[in-house]
């Protein structure tokens, strides 16, 4: 009887012993799921907003998943990302635009999610076509989740204009630039800004290829360089002109000119639509003035980069980090997402109930990413990023500022590409 109870002692004993480890392993397992997500979204007004909202809201979903979201400015994001992931610490989810995937995948530092998206409600019935196109589908396989798409399209002063006689938008590059001239009157107001400040190649890159697609030229047609294009040195001579009429502002860099305008200092920017969120936290009682319209040159081609959400190789928890993409890119969070950040979103039907009755001036954006969208990368040479960038604005800068020929520079540009693919 006694050797009884001691077995059963025993057995008891060692049951209570096994619970008491078994439980808290698992504990701390699920404690220790932490994924990472750095963005320059959290140091923005009202993008901030809702990141910290959907992480929440996913947090309280999945209790065992902590996400540590913190802020890295967009400027030095793409170079910290290469060395974290590089050195074989990344983050579980990264940040990424259509400029700069390229230089991701042919370092094949990002981790294809098609086993993940398959899985999911991310569909050509719920999403943009452009998720389903290169750069972000590569040799068929998929390696982003489009986060939002950016329109850089005519954000204005409607006072600013009326006050020169001008009760409508320009439809036309000649009247708009003789417009911009008119509302010029530096320092103190200018009528355009865009970046032609040096030291920012991909900023001044952006806001060049938007004239250029505006004004049907490319750098690039399936995969074939086509910087020397006749049509880009118009575009480019038109904004050449700009620059030497003293229509923008030369030394400043884009954030300072964006508070320029909602200051009411510039009439003009082909900007996004997140800009409507700067101006109600930074200056509301602007935001009346303000409107919109479709690019002035016929057919109002629209220069457009998408925001992607990527998971890079070797993320430490690839499964939570996809489960986070989806969360956030879901219908409530990018109906929530619209109407807090005044962004596109690229799932179809997340416009907010009456969010147009509320915000007219989101109307252009939406026709322009609806019917106008072109992206504003060099078509099928998305994989050489941002040396292709660098060498287009290294010869903007040396337009502006050298009064170098433009077709001589865009011939450079045009030798140093072709060079620079055929290695």
């Amino acid at each position: 009887m006694q050797t009884f109870r001691f077995v059963r002692a025993a057995v008891v004993a060692f049951f209570a012993a096994a619970s008491a480890v078994f439980v808290p392993i698992s504990s701390v397992a699920a404690e220790e799921t932490t994924i990472r997500l750095p963005s320059w979204w959290f140091g923005e007004p009202g993008n901030e907003v809702w990141m910290n909202k959907v992480i929440e809201a996913f947090m309280a979903e999945n209790p065992d998943i902590k996400v540590d979201g913190y802020n890295l400015s967009y400027g030095a994001y793409a170079d910290q990302m290469m060395l974290e992931i590089s050195s074989g610490a990344p983050p579980d989810v990264i940040h990424l635009t259509n400029l700069n995937i390229g230089d991701y995948l042919r370092n094949d530092l990002l981790l294809p999610l098609d086993e993940f998206i398959a899985q999911s409600d991310i569909s050509e019935e719920t999403f943009t076509p452009a998720q389903f196109a290169a750069p972000i589908v590569t040799e068929g396989k998929t390696y982003g989740v489009i986060h939002m798409v950016a329109n850089y399209i005519p954000f204005y002063n409607a006072e600013l204009l009326s006050a020169a006689g001008y009760e409508e938008f320009p439809d036309n590059p000649a009247d708009f630039m003789a417009m911009a001239q008119a509302l010029t009157n530096p320092p103190e107001q200018f009528g355009y800004a865009a970046m032609v400040k040096p030291g920012s190649y991909v900023e001044t890159y952006m806001d060049v290829a938007q004239w250029v697609i505006a004004s049907g030229g490319s750098f690039a047609k399936d995969g074939v360089p086509t910087l020397n294009n006749p049509a880009n040195a118009e575009a480019i001579a038109n904004f050449k002109a700009m620059f030497d009429a003293g229509v923008m502002p030369r030394d400043v860099d884009k954030s300072t000119y964006r508070q320029m305008w909602w200051q009411g200092k510039v009439a003009v920017l082909f900007d996004g639509s997140w800009m409507m969120g700067f101006a109600r936290q930074e200056a509301p009682e602007i935001t009346s003035k303000l409107a919109t319209a479709l690019m002035p040159w016929p057919g109002h081609l629209t220069a457009s980069a998408f925001q992607i959400w990527s998971v890079p190789r070797g993320a430490a928890n690839p499964e939570a980090a996809f489960k986070l993409i989806e969360f956030m890119q879901n219908p409530e969070w990018q109906v929530e997402m619209v109407s807090i950040t005044n962004t596109v979103s690229p799932r179809f039907g997340s416009l907010p109930d009456g969010y147009l009755d509320d915000n007219p001036w989101f109307a252009t954006f939406q026709e322009a990413s609806d019917k106008y969208a072109v992206s504003i990368m060099p078509e099928g040479l998305e994989a050489y990023g941002n040396e292709i960038l660098k060498i287009i604005a290294d010869k903007i800068e040396e337009i502006l500022y050298l009064d170098a020929p433009i077709e001589a520079s865009l011939d450079e540009a045009q030798a140093e590409v072709e060079a620079l693919i055929g290695s």
